[in-house]
């Protein structure tokens, strides 16, 4: 790779190696809340995730430069000059831009911005919160409940800004990133899966087309597919679904309705002068309980069914 040089004749071996040095001089005084960690850690850590996940350069480069704007003296023009355009434009859509509102009012906007952010944004807001969520994780099996001292909020308000960010990272699509971050969440705020095995269902493209293939119940279609079904490890799973499904469970129904005016909200289009969407958003319904799944999710694979003409 061409080294990357600036205006003063500086070079680089590349743009990450020069985004590292930039964000460890100007995070240089500070360290990780409360702790005695250089804070450069924590953005090294998430260009590191970036990296793993085969992400490009300039996004690797914006991961370890995602707090500079927001926490330190760093100005957009410093970056666009040293690191080009497309940099600028993640690390901005990382930042958030009112530090002057509440801690509620600056997550909430974050979360709606996040919906039509593009998947670089996406993919580096995602690695500063996985890499967030494990340090997590890893304090309250060290230090327990204690560890909800550090933040401005506690427990009850951080489990409503991670989970309310695995649906806006996710709702334009999803990417694998985002995968890791749910399950971590999982692993902080509990609501564990029902059968644990089922764990490895949950992101498998395979299993999910192949159950869509039975989203209307038809008898036929299920035991058709029952040798794919046992081969993948999922037959008590899909048989669990339809059990519940039709007619569905009452304690299903709550979910139920906010399902379906959700995918309303999001252009699906039913025909109410039969029983076929009720059958369908039934069937999304317990699939969505069993893997624990958010909304969007289900939108995502409802629209897939939909263009392999399933549904």
């Amino acid at each position: 790779m061409a080294d990357v040089e600036d205006k003063h004749g500086l070079s680089w071996n590349s743009l990450i190696e020069k985004a590292i040095e930039f964000a460890a001089y100007a995070h240089r005084n500070q360290t990780r809340k409360g702790t005695e960690i250089p804070y450069i850690s924590h953005p090294y850590a998430v260009g590191m995730i970036l990296l793993k996940a085969g992400c490009k350069e300039e996004v690797v480069a914006a991961g370890i430069l995602h707090d500079t704007l927001e926490d330190t003296e760093t100005t957009d023009e410093q970056l666009l000059e040293l690191f080009g355009s497309v940099v600028l434009e993640i690390v901005k859509g990382c930042s958030e831009p009112d530090k002057g509102a509440t801690w509620e009012e600056r997550k909430q906007h974050t979360l709606e911005a996040l919906k039509t952010s593009n998947l670089a944004i996406r993919q580096v807001s995602c690695a500063d919160k996985l890499h967030n969520i494990r340090s997590i994780r890893r304090d309250l099996e060290q230090y327990g409940e204690e560890t909800w001292k550090r933040f401005k909020r506690g427990r009850e308000s951080q489990e409503w800004y991670y989970t309310g960010l695995i649906e806006s990272l996710g709702y334009a699509s999803r990417f694998p990133l985002l995968d890791e971050l749910q399950d971590e969440i999982e692993q902080v705020f509990g609501a564990p899966l029902a059968q644990p095995e089922w764990s490895k269902l949950r992101y498998s493209q395979k299993f999910i087309d192949l159950a869509f293939e039975t989203a209307y119940g038809n008898l036929s279609d299920i035991e058709e597919r029952q040798p794919k079904f046992v081969k993948l490890g999922a037959w008590d799973l899909i048989q669990h679904i339809h059990e519940r499904a039709y007619p569905l469970y009452p304690e299903y129904q709550d979910d139920f309705d906010r399902l379906i005016t959700y995918l309303q909200e999001r252009g699906i289009e039913f025909e109410f002068n039969s029983e076929g969407p009720a059958i369908l958003v039934g069937f999304c319904t317990v699939l969505m309980s069993a893997l624990n799944m958010y909304p969007s999710e289900v939108f995502h694979h409802f629209k897939r069914g939909i263009k392999r003409g399933i549904l």
